[in-house]
């Protein structure tokens, strides 16, 4: 092929590997030999000779949801411009699953990992050890097992959900949120609400928290069992978009007005929730940003420049129409 360009081979080997460093001129002739000749690289043994693979292996929870697909998709561009490939796998909310998997991208030779979370087991971390291959974990600030963490406090997140309620002078609050909690950052938003109404001195009773399964469906029966028990609620905080969305819905069949009678909060910012009747006001989880910062972080780590262990995303509260001040703060 440099013999066909014109050049020499490790002009050749430049264009393929570091073509930045080319002029465009070289970077022509070769492109033209690579044509006529038919060439198509040997990804295995190119592999073999860097000792990299220039695969990124990454395992979500599932891809039914939008924040991980959009984060998934965000991570692929953005390893595709470090010429990375990336390689999906589904572990279904099973740390077993989870597990299984890592092993199989380990296995096949992926130079980085990206999770999800932080209830990794430790057999994981040792397999990433003993394939020495750098890990980060996405969707949360920070992890207790000293792993790169790339993601915003979900706890800290529902601080900020009430405290923006209060300054609308709400005090009657109902909270729906998951029960059993299935993944650590469902249980950091729980947690996380019941702090907050903790550190506001403000008590919440037992029949104005509703703990259900993860489905809009359940969404709207938790907020029906809510406003029925205390038709004083002025306001319903949920750690998801999903149940926000089933309470709206029940809202409008049990003839609540939003905001006016009651205000409804989500968490997660799914595509849906700016259309919903009213839009919803929600937690953003910038899936996007994430998965980029998870991509720059692995190809960062691999060229032997480590970023700062955390990096936390600020949380941001969009505030849309499914908000306001209760009748009794519009009144006075």
């Amino acid at each position: 092929m440099a013999k066909a360009a014109g050049v020499s081979p490790a002009t050749v080997s430049r264009v393929l590997n570091h073509p930045d460093i080319v002029r465009p001129d070289l970077q022509a002739k070769v492109r033209r030999a690579i044509a006529e000749l038919g060439y198509a690289p040997d990804a295995m043994a190119r592999a073999l000779s860097l000792g990299r693979s220039n695969t990124i292996g990454a395992i979500i929870p599932t891809l039914g949801m939008t924040i991980f697909a959009n984060g998934t998709v965000a991570l692929q561009k953005r390893l595709r411009e470090y010429n990375y490939t990336l390689l999906i796998a589904n572990a279904e909310y099973d740390p077993e699953r989870e597990l299984e998997e890592i092993k199989v991208l380990l296995e096949r030779g992926v130079d980085g990992l990206v999770l999800v979370g932080d209830r990794m087991s430790a057999e994981a971390l040792a397999l990433a050890r003993q394939y020495q291959v750098p890990l980060v974990t996405t969707y949360v600030s920070e992890s207790q097992f000293s792993v790169p963490a790339i993601g915003i406090d979900n706890a800290e997140a529902m601080h900020q959900v009430l405290q923006m309620l209060l300054d609308l002078g709400h005090r009657e609050f109902g909270v729906i949120t998951v029960y059993p909690a299935h993944n650590d950052r469902q249980q950091a938003r729980r947690q996380g609400v019941f702090a907050a109404f903790e550190a506001a001195d403000i008590p919440l009773a037992a029949h104005r928290i509703a703990e259900v399964p993860y489905s809009v469906a359940h969404g709207r029966t938790a907020f029906k069992r809510l406003i029925t028990a205390d038709p004083a609620i002025t306001a319903v905080i949920c750690s998801s978009d999903a149940f926000a969305i089933g309470a709206l819905a029940e809202c409008k069949y049990l003839g609540l007005s939003v905001p006016r009678d009651i205000s409804i909060t989500g968490y997660d910012d799914v595509d849906i929730s700016m259309h919903t009747d009213p839009p919803l006001t929600t937690v953003n989880v910038p899936a996007a940003v994430i998965g980029r910062l998870a991509a720059d972080h692995l190809v960062a780590t691999l060229n032997g420049r480590p970023p700062p262990l955390t990096t936390k995303l600020p949380a941001q509260i969009i505030v849309r129409g499914s908000t306001a001040a209760p009748r009794s703060a519009r009144k006075s």
